[in-house]
């Protein structure tokens, strides 16, 4: 019991004696690699399925990640070591992972990667809260930006890659579309509560965002729940076995998503702005 609690001291020693910077630096480091990882899913989803996708992009987009990956390691002063020791066992994973990916079933890629996106997000969150356990506003909207924005962004990104690469062949399997519409409704609700919260903090902190920001977010859901139905349509037509009413080409569809995740990352930023004081 003394041991546990001596290393309970020391982590929120080691956490209160990085700078904010630091910390925000950190949080922003985890955004990346969420980010990076759900692009590099996409595209190996649509290169496995045929499409307009070259082997050597998502090479070096595995290069990219494996840096993310590398420079959170590397703010080992930053955060607590069991954070650190779980980050490289993800590292572990990743790696193992893009040895294989282009030569698995695209169903078992795309979801052996969502589940590293997931754990990614968990770990951020932890972080995000331990970072500022001592202080409520930092700590309030720091939580919308890993808890809401963050898996919003992967909720859009499982819909692109999942699109994305159905365009390209035209058709999916049974599997896809279960996993697809299973995840409709994590998409709604985590939609629902991005948008009440960013208006909570607006409340809270109105000359702290955009006087335009109702407007943003108003456009912002609709243009979701847009993309979500074009997803919902085309599956359907799928269900039925019929000629899809709606033409999906898979760089389109995919750039769209890239758009809607650009949108959902500007309330991050608008965070990240209020989180350093500024």
């Amino acid at each position: 019991m003394k041991k546990t609690i001596l290393f309970l001291m020391m982590t929120l020693c080691s956490l209160g004696a990085a700078t904010l910077d630091e910390k925000v630096s950190y949080l922003e480091n985890i955004k990346e690699l969420v980010i990076l990882t759900q692009e590099m899913r996409g595209d190996t989803n649509v290169y496995i399925k045929g499409g307009d996708v070259r082997l050597s992009k998502i090479t070096d987009k595995h290069e990219v990640v494996a840096a993310s990956l590398r420079e959170l390691r590397q703010r080992f002063e930053t955060v607590d070591d069991q954070t650190n020791e779980k980050f490289n066992k993800l590292n572990t994973y990743m790696i193992s992972l893009n040895e294989v990916a282009a030569e698995l079933d695209t169903m078992t890629t795309f979801r052996a990667y969502s589940l590293l996106i997931n754990e990614m997000i968990k770990l951020g969150v932890k972080v995000q809260s331990n970072f500022f356990i001592n202080d409520n506003k930092r700590r309030d909207i720091s939580s919308v930006m890993m808890q809401d924005i963050l898996p919003m962004t992967e909720d859009i990104g499982r819909v692109r890659g999942l699109g994305a690469g159905m365009a390209a062949c035209n058709q999916c399997n049974s599997d896809e579309v279960a996993f697809t519409k299973d995840h409709f409704t994590n998409v709604s609700d985590h939609l629902e509560k991005l948008v009440a919260d960013m208006r909570r903090l607006n409340a809270l902190y109105p000359n702290s965002y955009p006087k335009n920001l109702e407007k943003q977010l108003v456009r912002y859901q609709v243009d979701v729940k847009r993309y979500i139905e074009l997803m919902k349509s085309r599956l359907r037509d799928e269900e039925f076995g019929q000629v899809p009413s709606i033409s999906l080409d898979s760089y389109d569809f995919f750039s769209h998503g890239t758009s809607l995740i650009d949108h959902t990352l500007s309330f991050y930023e608008m965070n990240e702005l209020l989180l350093k004081g500024q």
